[in-house]
């Protein structure tokens, strides 16, 4: 051996095993806690030189934690792991001190024997004491190495890293685990995370699952909370987007998105933190926006009109754009005193006579849930569909509510009298044709109204485009008659100028209309009466008071005869500038000019302004005069109401008491009585709206206070 021998390990031999146990000896000893006797012999000697260590392993004892008995205790069946490694220690002890006794002496030492026993070696790793020290401790195979439950659950959102130990990342615990789990257990994070464990910070002696299902949910509110909030936002934008006529598919987003960015407003902005691709401003979500505004706003009408005692109806028909027939239906009732209008709906139609109206109109109130017998007013336009006494529309809905009364439109039925015309004098219907080609003319041809502005600019003219005159509203001819008459002569150059370039038979065609005297000398006159017409439906157009209609009616037909007389005038050589009848003699000398000798002497002393007043003029105002008495006549009931307008009260008490007794008898005498109406085999029978006596009692003492108001 060489003089460091020491450091090596001798190689072991068959005499080193003299005097010692054999393994399987040692094991049975282990299982049966009762040593051989040859090895009693042996321990006495052992123990002499372990009592000298006694005190040093007392000492590592005391840094250990006892590991409870039941949990290392031996069984009788199978040998413990922990009792194998400290035979192979023992062992292996016994092998290095022969070593270093041979290198003294050649004799052969004594084997040192090992007290086998069921006591457990404190000193070697065990896990769970550490866990029972730590009771926050677990191992996690999922993370490969311990977790602390505490921090796992508890430990805030925003303080976790990704590399937290013992929280996000499985610990091993090493060399000096004690360390390291104090370090973790005394931490400011775990503190708070274990009294949130315990309920430190709770009332209630709920379990964690509880508190982590509560917390959730509570989480969960929040969001719930602040999207409700967002989306009250969003509708309440995209009401008073559509309110102001804007599109709501392309400027809801950017709207909604300057509202939060550029507004900071907080209900937006809470929303898109949590979800800031949730917006609701895609097309299909503004559709249901807009789907359920509509809802809702129906609902609060229908519920309105519902609750009112009564209300008016108005429906009208009319063709949309792919020539389907649409029938609107609007309510006026009364609500905390206040009148409103509502649009209850369209409704689609198959045909147009009374019978299916009217089987329209019930079915659509039965669906929404509308009393029909509330409808004491009804008004619909004056064609003989709607209005017709025998079998008209307004006929059978009185069937269905004989206290109904029938007010038809003013305005439809004025425009119906102009249209009337038409029947007395046909060459209307030529003028009507005539208007309607010159518009066609220069609005859908670019390269042709260029022509006529050009014209325009040599006469110093500025530049107009005609006006299109409607065949089914006859009150827009007035404007149209008007700018043709003042651009007559521009007009002429105009289809001139088209006419040498392409040489179109429809031009000389509209040329020879534009030219001819008679339909030249009615537009002036038609132009003439449409004036003081016009004004007249503006009125009608407006706020008024229906009893009031019958009033201004008549001073329209006092300035239609006045305007007849102006007529006479103007034939008998009066210049009246007023008027457009007034320009005729000027207008046909320009078509003398525009015209060849021969077309002159065909059309030469055909007409006079005298023969143009007596034959086409007076006639035309004294027709449309008789249409207007026979469209404006009011009922007697109808008339009756006109006992409320406070202008027509007396300024003095002595005629305040003989005031509207008549009309109010006969409002009384109509709703104070039940009403039987038959129709078609049909029989209604109804009971009176108030009591006739008392309505007439209660009239005496309010025409004193409509006389205090008016005072």
């Amino acid at each position: 051996m060489s003089h460091n021998a020491k450091y090596y390990r001798k190689k072991l031999k068959s005499s080193t095993s003299h005097g010692s146990m054999r393994i399987d000896m040692m094991l049975k000893r282990a299982n049966t806690s009762e040593p051989t006797s040859s090895f009693e012999d042996k321990q006495s000697d052992s123990n002499s030189r372990e009592n000298s260590s006694s005190t040093t392993d007392s000492l590592e004892m005391d840094e250990t934690v006892q590991v409870n008995n039941d949990e290392v205790e031996p069984t009788n069946t199978a040998v413990s792991m922990e009792s194998l490694q400290v035979i192979s220690e023992e062992v292996e002890l016994t092998i290095n001190k022969q070593e270093t006794e041979s290198s003294a002496s050649a004799s052969i030492s004594t084997v040192k024997t090992v007290d086998i026993t069921s006591k457990t070696d404190n000193r070697l790793y065990c896990a769970a004491r550490y866990e029972q020290q730590f009771p926050w401790l677990y191992y996690s195979s999922a993370r490969c190495g311990y977790i602390c439950k505490f921090c796992e659950f508890w430990e805030k959102s925003g303080t976790k890293q990704p590399c937290s130990p013992f929280v996000e990342m499985g610990t091993q615990l090493g060399s000096h685990p004690t360390r390291k789990l104090e370090k973790h257990d005394k931490s400011e994070n775990h503190q708070m995370a274990s009294k949130m464990y315990h309920g430190e910070f709770f009332n209630s002696s709920k379990s964690v699952y509880q508190l982590l299902q509560e917390q959730h949910q509570s989480y969960d509110e929040e969001k719930k909370i602040k999207g409700r909030v967002y989306i009250e936002t969003l509708i309440k934008t995209a009401y008073f987007m559509i309110k102001k006529r804007w599109a709501l598919s392309d400027n809801l987003g950017e709207m909604i998105d300057f509202m939060g960015t550029e507004l900071g407003m907080t209900q937006i902005t809470d929303h898109l933190e949590i979800n800031p691709n949730l917006k609701y401003t895609s097309h299909a979500s503004v559709q249901e926006i807009v789907a359920s505004i509509s809802l809702t706003i129906e609902q609060e009408t229908l519920e309105a009109v519902r609750e009112a005692t009564w209300y008016s109806l108005l429906a009208d028909e009319s063709s949309d754009e792919g020539n389907r027939e649409q029938f609107a239906v609007i309510v006026r009732f009364v609500q905390n005193g206040i009148v409103k209008e509502a649009f209850l709906g369209l409704i689609h139609l198959q045909k147009t006579n009374a019978e299916s109206l009217m089987m329209a109109i019930e079915t659509f109130l039965l669906a929404k849930g509308v009393d029909i017998t509330k409808a004491i007013f009804v008004g619909f336009d004056g064609c003989n569909t709607m209005s017709g006494v025998n079998s008209g529309l307004q006929r059978r809905f009185r069937n269905k509510v004989p206290h109904q009364i029938y007010i038809n439109c003013r305005n439809h039925k004025l425009a119906l009298c102009v249209k009337h015309l038409i029947k007395e004098f046909p060459i209307l219907e030529q003028l009507d044709a005539m208007l309607i080609e010159i518009w066609k003319l220069f609005h859908y041809s670019p390269k042709k109204y260029e022509v006529f502005c050009a014209v325009q600019d040599l006469y110093n003219f500025k530049k107009l485009k005609m006006i299109k005159a409607a065949t089914t509203r006859w009150l827009s001819h007035g404007r149209a008659l008007a700018r043709f008459l003042d651009r007559y002569t521009a007009i002429l150059d105009a289809i001139d100028s088209i006419y040498d370039d392409k040489k179109d038979p429809e031009l000389l065609g509209m040329r020879t209309m534009i030219t001819d005297k008679k339909i030249i000398a009615v537009a002036t006159i038609l132009c003439d009466i449409l004036k003081p017409v016009v004004v007249f439906s503006d009125y009608l157009q407006g706020d008024v008071h229906f009893s009031r209609v019958n009033t201004r009616q008549k001073e329209l037909t006092d300035a239609l005869q006045h305007l007849s007389q102006r007529f006479g005038a103007v034939a008998g050589g009066l210049n009246d500038q007023d008027l457009y009848f007034s320009r005729l003699p000027r207008l046909w000398a320009e078509i003398d000019d525009r015209t060849n000798f021969a077309h002159r002497l065909r059309n030469a002393g055909v007409f006079t302004m005298v023969q143009v007043a007596a034959e086409l003029a007076e006639p035309m105002v004294n027709g449309l005069i008789n249409e207007m008495d026979d469209a404006f006549h009011c009922s007697d009931v109808l008339q009756g109401f006109r006992v409320f307008e406070l202008a027509d009260i007396p300024s003095n008490l002595p005629d305040l008491m003989e005031y509207g007794e008549e009309k109010i008898r006969q409002l009384a005498v109509h709703y104070g009585r039940p009403l039987e109406d038959n129709f078609k085999g049909n029989q209604t029978v109804c009971q009176p709206v108030f009591q006739q006596n008392v309505m007439e009692q209660q009239f005496l003492a309010f025409r004193h206070q409509m006389f205090l108001l008016r005072n």
